[in-house]
């Protein structure tokens, strides 16, 4: 998540709602886990391994040709390791026309492209495609592990906002954020978190998949420590999430766990709907940048908070724990 000046730029918000948590377990005598609670905001820098292809442009672009397609990672160009949007464009505008071998990662296949860049009406060499090798913004910490300085967050993975391709990782970065304001939610209408990050790198993500990025970190001012609920733990009922929608103010909001699904693989373990008017006042519910936030039931952390229902944004869908912890 490069360091940026603390001049409260607002900071590039995902397109999936995040927030961190990560896995702390400590085991107890009693075999019990115990994490460091999250709740608290957090800004993200990630890195590609390689660069992705995000649009193909026209019918007869060089691109085209070659058969290069969106959610293509490319990752080699003559032989030369792809690691940034520059170094690919440097290769395209010194080609002079002469052809490039691209080696493509297509869907988990490595594959290999010929591509002849052409001249555009600047007398530019251009390849006819857009790529990205970056995102950043902001999310919520689900947990920290005390003893081996790694956290957990989001409860899933970091998509690309035009592709929806899970981002390869190379490396990442997070820094703390404060929250500035919000854009309420509405029906039809994902509201968000909007906030700045410091230049101060906190800690390093290693893994990005569909159950949450986690990594290390380096300090936190969190200190309150929580069991680990199991999955038979979890109940339809009352519960709380745990989250920060106004600068450092990290407060706890009422909702209800309304279905339990532990079974289901793809992280939509329990739907909460929000019960507190305060938080329904004034983000609407469930919002861009809350995801990760800790879902808290019977004094256990039971889950984080990963979507919000698009049409009813009082509702969203949440991971159980044991996902994200068996998941890292």
């Amino acid at each position: 998540m490069h360091a940026l000046k603390k001049s409260k730029t607002v900071a590039i918000i995902l397109v999936l709602i995040l927030t961190l948590g990560f896995i702390n377990v400590n085991a107890q005598n009693n075999d019990t886990k115990k994490v460091i609670l999250g709740g608290t905001p957090f800004g993200l820098k990630l890195f590609t391994n390689g660069v992705i292809v995000i649009e193909v442009n026209g019918d007869n672009s060089p691109a085209k040709n070659a058969d290069i397609k969106v959610n293509d990672l490319i990752t080699k160009v003559n032989g030369q390791e792809i690691t940034s949007n520059e170094i690919l464009k440097s290769y395209i505008e010194n080609s002079k026309g002469e052809e490039l071998n691209l080696q493509i990662l297509r869907n988990g296949m490595e594959i290999s492209k010929t591509i002849i860049p052409v001249k555009d009406e600047n007398n530019n060499y251009v390849a006819g495609m857009w790529i990205r090798d970056s995102t950043a913004g902001i999310g919520t910490v689900t947990y920290f592990d005390y003893d081996t300085k790694t956290f957990g967050a989001l409860g899933h993975g970091i998509c690309d906002k035009d592709t929806g391709m899970l981002m390869p990782l190379r490396n990442g970065e997070i820094m703390s954020a404060t929250i500035s304001n919000y854009n309420k939610a509405q029906e039809g209408v994902i509201g968000g978190l909007n906030g700045y990050f410091d230049s101060e790198i906190i800690g390093s993500i290693t893994v990005n998949n569909g159950y949450g990025i986690y990594g290390t970190y380096e300090h936190t001012d969190n200190t309150t420590v929580i069991e680990v609920a199991n999955d038979d733990e979890i109940k339809e009922g009352k519960a709380t999430i745990l989250s920060t929608i106004e600068e450092n103010k990290t407060e706890e909001f009422d909702v209800e766990i309304t279905k339990v699904a532990i079974n289901e693989n793809n992280g939509q373990n329990m739907i909460i709907k929000v019960t507190d008017q305060e938080l329904l006042n004034k983000t609407g519910g469930i919002v861009q940048g809350m995801s990760g936030s800790p879902i808290l039931q019977n004094g256990k952390l039971v889950g984080a908070v990963t979507h919000v229902f698009i049409n009813s944004p009082e509702k969203g869908y949440g991971i159980a724990i044991s996902n994200m912890l068996s998941n890292c």
